[in-house]
């Protein structure tokens, strides 16, 4: 039986830092938010984004330079306190658990990537109702600024080959405050599990076949057409276990049926600010001068951080329910 002294609180915490700090690390470069989300490194508790649109663009020069206004908006962004905490019994160091308290140290690491991974994708299912830069809800049917026309990005169709196709034809339309291109091309298909299946064989599938009638082989009897799948291996599937219909840290949704079609080759639709400064750290009071007369000490995690909106124009959302 170990002997609990203020060296060995000490040796044991230096321990749980170290197997911590490698598996954050590990856990942050292969973690899912980076499929849909940006980290926007800050070192201001509020951070204000100004989007000023297109700016200038190239016109014919005749006999001056015409005047081209910008189009502002401001979005802005406050960090949130999050904390989680991994409570070590004395008894645990007293009886030599030393493996198991290092295996709880490299779970609490996967805690904070795990958070980052829910807010991005419970952010695209929240994005019906939260505001992006422009003022209305991220997924809209009324986004206008500038000389551009009202564009959408939200709908309520079920996932389908032709749902998928009126909503790139949407996102390739999108044009910018003075009235151009902005060259969107959607290249990621985000689902729940319960769309998974549907997902893939939308993308996957070599044929589509399609049947009609009663058709004329016989009674009861279906005439099929099958034809190549146009969105073969088009779309990379994202399926996230965070879009279903349930409760997930006390708030209810009912996303189990949304999909997002999205365009992750420039900035991505979700971003998550990051205090730059405040990095997600350990803190504990086994250093405490009360520390070896306790029964169970605690090795916290603190970060400040939160899930804001990138550019509507990169995402279409479907709210559907079935």
């Amino acid at each position: 039986m170990a002997v609990v002294t203020s060296d060995v609180l000490a040796l044991t915490f230096a321990g749980v830092k170290t197997e911590f700090d490698a598996a954050y690390i590990r856990a942050q470069e292969q973690a899912r938010w980076r499929l849909i989300a940006e980290e926007i490194p800050t070192t201001l508790p509020i951070q204000n984004y100004a989007w000023l649109g297109r700016g200038a663009v190239m016109q014919e020069f005749v006999d001056e330079v015409a005047e081209q206004s910008l189009f502002e908006k401001t979005y802005t962004l406050a960090d949130k306190i999050y904390k989680g905490n991994l409570t070590v019994w004395r008894k645990t160091l007293e009886d030599d658990q030393y493996g198991l308290l290092m295996k709880k140290a490299r779970d609490l690491a996967q805690e904070p990537v795990r958070h980052w991974n829910q807010l991005a994708f419970t952010g695209l299912a929240s994005g019906f109702s939260s505001l992006c830069y422009d003022d209305s809800p991220y997924f809209s049917a009324s986004h206008q600024e500038g000389d551009s026309p009202v564009q959408t990005n939200a709908t309520g169709s079920s996932l389908s080959d032709a749902a998928l196709q009126a909503a790139e034809a949407a996102m390739m339309s999108y044009v910018d405050d003075k009235g151009r291109p902005l060259e969107i091309v959607p290249d990621t298909l985000v689902v729940g599990p319960a769309l998974k299946r549907v997902a893939e064989d939308l993308v996957g599938s070599s044929v589509v076949i399609t049947k009609v009638g009663d058709g004329t082989a016989g009674a009861g009897a279906t005439a099929s057409t099958s034809y190549d799948n146009y969105f073969r291996g088009k779309y990379n599937v994202v399926v996230s276990p965070y879009l279903i219909n349930g409760t997930i840290d006390d708030a209810t949704y009912n996303s189990a049926y949304n999909w997002f079609l999205l365009d992750t080759s420039r900035s991505k639709p979700i971003v998550i600010q990051n205090r730059q400064d405040v990095p997600v750290t350990l803190e504990t009071d086994m250093d405490q001068p009360s520390a070896k007369i306790k029964e169970r000490y605690n090795i916290s995690i603190r970060g400040r951080y939160v899930q804001g909106y990138g550019l509507w124009q990169t995402a279409y959302g479907s709210n559907a329910t079935s």
